[in-house]
């Protein structure tokens, strides 16, 4: 059968290099930005953030260090107000500062440069998403992707061992979807087999070492094409993580823990794509990445990350109005029995 597929993505600018945060201000510069509010989470990522206002100089509008996990509407609000006046965003961090930066530039179409410290791969997305109640929201907008990402290593040093690999088996979710969602194409399946192989090489040492510079900058490299992967859209693992984050629970955890779960529901009806994880991973997929899981210092099961099964009947009957067909259908009978395995 000849396959027949339509490849369409936008372009961004990649700045990868040890060091590279220094070139934060020269980036901004490029894009014409001279009043860049600065977007980070308290603690840490608020350090890092006042080390970027630093190199901005006169180019920057501030520090907003606020951001949340799964973007809650009113955090949405509070940074939206406070980019008011700005001519542009860096969002420095995570998921959740990423997460921020892309609502505020969906709703006042202002341009982001992405400086990750982790391995969500959410800075190479034009997906964004928000929380209110019990419910997160996503779409795909392509304000939202950043213009520019600058990529360095150097940051990644710090990460604990436990978000290290938490972040990187959601990055490496986004890899193993990829190879059965409806719109995937030659290229971004590539990708995502290229990414597996470098986090399945280099995520181990990274949780072993956090120090290991060479690990570091390959995992790095790994989730920006993670990330790119994602442009081939999302099936059951992405749709449950999200319905899973509306109740609270935390984002990578989460698809790390249900990864193995809903790898093996889905690989039943997927046969070029398990064969392909097999190669990749050198042995069954399911198997590999439940190995993987149990390896690494992060909880194992969903009720270890907050979930409640009294929730499990909403959940399933969130997905199944998702009508869900690629690469097979699934039904709430299905999402309660995914969720009986992975709680």
């Amino acid at each position: 059968m000849v396959a027949s597929f339509v490849h369409d993505i936008q372009s961004q600018r990649v700045v990868f290099a040890p060091g590279a945060v220094a070139r934060v201000a020269d980036e901004a510069a490029r894009l014409g930005l001279s009043h860049a509010l600065v977007i980070a989470t308290p603690g840490s990522g608020a350090r890092l953030g006042g080390r970027i206002v630093d190199i901005l100089g006169g180019r920057a509008a501030g520090l907003h260090a606020q951001a949340a996990l799964h973007v809650p509407k009113p955090v949405a609000e509070m940074g939206i107000a406070a980019a008011r006046g700005a001519d542009g965003l860096v969002a420095a961090g995570g998921g959740a500062a990423i997460g921020l930066a892309k609502i505020i530039a969906r709703d006042l179409g202002l341009p982001i440069i992405a400086v990750p410290t982790t391995y969500s791969g959410s800075e190479a997305t034009a997906i964004w998403g928000l929380s209110e109640g019990e419910q997160k929201f996503t779409g795909k907008d392509a304000r939202v992707l950043p213009r520019t990402i600058v990529y360095d290593p150097e940051l990644t040093l710090a990460l604990p061992a436990a978000v290290s690999a938490a972040s990187g088996m959601n990055a490496i979710a986004h890899c193993v979807e990829a190879l059965w969602v409806a719109d995937r194409t030659p290229l971004l399946m590539a990708l995502a087999s290229d990414a597996l192989q470098r986090f399945a090489a280099h995520l181990p040492r990274v949780v072993t070492d956090g120090s290991d510079r060479a690990a570091r900058a390959e995992c790095l490299v790994a989730a920006w094409l993670a990330g790119v992967v994602l442009a081939s859209g999302t099936a059951l693992q992405h749709k449950l993580a999200h319905v899973l984050g509306g109740l609270g629970l935390p984002h990578a955890e989460t698809h790390a823990i249900i990864l193995p779960h809903v790898t093996r529901f889905n690989l039943a009806a997927a046969a070029q794509a398990r064969t392909q994880l097999a190669a990749v991973l050198g042995g069954e997929g399911a198997d590999r990445l439940a190995e993987m899981l149990r390896g690494f210092p992060i909880p194992q099961r969903l009720t270890e990350v907050g979930f409640d099964r009294a929730k499990t009947d909403f959940v399933a009957q969130e997905i199944a109005a998702m009508k869900i067909l690629a690469p097979r259908k699934v039904l709430a009978e299905d999402v309660r029995t995914l969720l009986a395995a992975a709680a």
